[in-house]
Order: structure tokens, then C-alpha cells, then sequence
């Protein structure tokens, strides 16, 4: 038992930062909880012949969670405490009776510890305790946080349950990212997210993470489903942009692809609809209207829609290795696909997003002559200028 409560005192700061940060911190809770516990085992132990009494631990999943080190040492604490007691607290050896339990997960987001006193003689369960607790983060870091020597199951997350009636609602304001951590924590597990934005503009959904996701996105009511995607992201990861419109609602279900299961995290970018205008290069649609590009000075364009095919035209004068790229102006998330092909119009190469994020980037070995570029843009609405750039290596 020392060992287990040594465990514990390491994770103490974890514990006690917990203490007072809101009133949703369960800490005095589970205090009260404890002390009640103590109370109703006393009552449950024959008085005289000082038996011997001790503390184990606390399992969740097969694994030890702060949770249960912190419950364990509580426990204890309460026991010694006791005046009168007619028992002794034994940290090894012989006992008369063993204290331990269990937590579980319970329907309508709640965790239940149990607590049982055994009699060692014929390991027979002389009183059984239970405690509850509503489900936050607070119970969440103490369940993942394991002490055990094994690797904690997935849990559920601060946000469970949720649902199509009772989807978790992200703030869609135009700006920065709102990211929130998630976790997949069984097969069938879905998650829901509420979208109801108050301008035009792009929805920008992706997964980030290690557990491949696949995510969809719906009409709130009716339930018409609008996209859906696998790995569009990067790795297993899932993402899904889409113009919204005010006033709807869309809701976004991930689940793990395959029913695979982890942590991952949900990003959600808000931007206003841009209504491009026609470059200074235009029209430039085809062989016969590209313009020319020197190498060595990017070019700035614009997709007017996501039908716009852009060309541009260069010359090589000297032979060598060449880096070529199609990227957007703001981030790197404009997708971009760019062709390459020489002076008689045949292809040489081709790429999607061989640069950065969802770039496109060629590096090839070149000879001296003229070579064409045609780029185009995979948004069905690009919502921001991109650049052009031939650049020798």
C-alpha cells in the first residue's frame, strides 16, 4: 500500500491543482464522500480483538488512475483518524479484512466508485459502499492520469454524453481556430458538433492527431448530409471544408475510422466568403493565353472560382535543378494542383501537395528551353490569393 500512496504524492501537484479552480471540481466531493465511506466500514467491523484492516486499490480499466490513488489515500487518512477505532491499519502482512474497489462508467455520464470490505478468511464481502460523481474534465485527468504500471483504456471525455439531439456546440465567430480535445473511447462512439454560424463565409473542419477519424458533415434539420472525408488532413486525420450560409444549422459527426479508437483533436475555422476578382494576368486559361513568369519572381493570382484554371509560360536558360510551387498567399491551406510541360506541350510532372500543408511542389532537373505551368485550384471556393514561383536550386 505505501508504494501506492509514494505514487500518489508524485501525482499530488496534478491533484492539488485541481483544488479550487471551479465549482465544478469534485475534490470536495469526493472528500465528503470518503469520510461517509470511513464512517459506514467502522460501523460494519466487529468491535474488540483489534483486527487487522488493510487499504488496497482502486482499478479502473485494469489500470490505477489518480483517481483511485487519491481515494486509497483519503480513505486511509479517514480510517487512522476514527477516534476510539477498534481496528489497526496494516500496510502488509496478514490481515483480517482487505479494503479495495473499483470505478466504473455508469449511464447519463456519470462515474461510480465502489468501495467493498472482504474478509480475508474466506474472501467473502462483509459491506459494499458506492459513491457517484458527475463526469468532467476534473474526473477525466484523474482517470488518465494511470499509476499502476499499465496503460490506462480510453476514457470518455469531458463532453460525453453527446448526440444528434445533443451535439456540442463550437463558436463559428470569424478569427482564430477553436480547437477542442476529444476522445474516441469505444468502437460505436460518435461525436457531434453544432455549427450555427451568423455570416457567409467557409467552414474549415479537420481532426488533428494520431487516431485516424473519419468525419461528416449535415444539414442540422433535415439531416441532409453535405461532405464527407477520410484522410484529407494530414495522416489518418479527417477534414472537411464547406461554405455556410447565416441563419443554418450543420452539425459534424466524427467517429474512429474502422472503429478505431483514441485521443484526438477537433479544429474548427470560421472565414468570411471573399468575392475575388479577375488578376492582372487573366484571361489565362489555356497554352495560348499563358503568361510569362521569370524564374526567381513569384507571381500573385487569384482563382475567381473553383473552376479557374490558371497558365503561365518560362524560360530556362541554363540546364539544372528547378523547385516549383503554387502556394496560398495567407496560409497553407489553399489546395493547389499544378502540371508540367514542356515547350511542345508534352506532360513532364504533375503535383498535389507536395509542399507545405495542402501546397503543391515539383523539384525537377530541367534543360534550357520554354515550359509551360498549368494550375488549378481543388476548393470548390478558394478564399484567398495564392503565388506562383519558379526558383532555381
Amino acid at each position: 500500500m505505501y508504494k501506492r500512496l509514494v505514487l500518489f504524492f508524485v501525482l499530488f501537484p496534478v491533484l492539488a491543482a485541481l483544488y479550487g479552480q471551479s465549482a465544478a471540481n469534485p475534490a470536495p466531493q469526493i472528500d465528503g464522500a470518503v469520510k461517509e465511506t470511513a464512517g459506514g466500514i467502522n460501523r460494519k467491523i466487529p468491535a474488540g480483538g483489534s483486527p487487522k484492516i488493510a487499504v488496497n486499490v482502486w482499478v479502473y480499466h485494469d489500470s490505477v488512475p489518480a483517481l483511485g490513488l487519491y481515494w486509497a489515500a483519503q480513505l486511509t487518512e479517514e480510517l487512522t483518524n476514527i477516534p476510539g477505532r477498534s481496528f489497526i491499519l496494516v500496510s502488509g502482512g496478514a490481515a483480517d479484512w482487505t479494503i479495495s474497489g473499483e470505478i466504473i462508467e455508469t449511464p447519463g455520464a456519470a462515474i461510480r466508485i465502489y468501495t467493498r470490505l472482504i474478509r480475508s478468511v474466506d474472501h467473502s464481502i462483509t459491506a459494499s459502499f458506492h459513491s457517484d460523481f458527475d463526469f468532467n474534465e476534473y474526473i477525466a485527468e484523474m482517470l488518465s492520469d494511470g499509476g499502476g504500471g499499465r496503460s490506462p483504456s480510453v476514457i470518455r471525455d469531458a463532453w460525453e454524453p453527446d448526440s444528434w439531439e445533443n451535439p456540442l456546440a463550437v463558436e463559428t465567430s470569424a478569427g482564430g481556430e477553436q480547437i477542442v480535445s476529444r476522445t474516441l473511447h469505444a468502437e460505436s462512439d460518435e461525436d457531434f458538433f453544432l455549427f450555427t454560424p451568423d455570416r457567409d463565409g467557409f467552414l474549415l473542419l479537420e481532426t488533428t492527431g494520431n487516431t485516424d477519424t473519419y468525419m461528416e458533415l449535415y444539414n442540422a434539420d433535415p439531416r441532409d448530409k453535405l461532405a464527407d472525408n477520410d484522410d484529407g488532413g494530414s495522416g489518418g486525420n479527417a477534414r472537411i471544408r464547406y461554405q455556410v450560409r447565416p441563419g443554418n444549422s450543420y452539425i459534424a459527426k466524427v467517429r474512429g475510422y474502422g472503429g478505431e479508437t483514441g485521443s484526438y483533436g477537433f479544429g474548427a475555422r470560421f472565414t468570411e466568403a471573399i468575392r475575388s476578382t479577375p488578376d492582372e494576368y487573366e484571361e489565362d486559361d489555356d497554352f495560348t493565353s499563358a503568361k510569362e513568369i521569370s524564374p526567381g519572381t513569384p507571381q500573385r493570382h487569384t482563382f475567381t472560382t473553383g473552376n479557374d484554371v490558371d497558365w503561365v509560360k518560362f524560360q530556362i536558360s541554363r540546364p539544372g535543378s528547378y523547385t516549383i510551387r503554387a502556394r496560398g498567399v495567407n496560409s497553407a491551406r489553399l489546395d493547389t494542383y499544378i502540371e508540367l510541360y514542356d515547350g511542345n506541350r508534352n506532360s513532364i510532372d504533375d503535383n498535389d501537395d507536395g509542399g507545405e500543408d495542402l501546397d503543391s511542389r515539383l523539384s525537377v532537373r530541367l534543360q534550357a528551353g520554354t515550359y509551360y505551368l498549368k494550375v488549378e485550384c481543388l476548393d470548390e471556393d478558394p478564399d484567398e490569393p495564392y503565388t506562383i514561383s519558379v526558383a532555381a536550386d
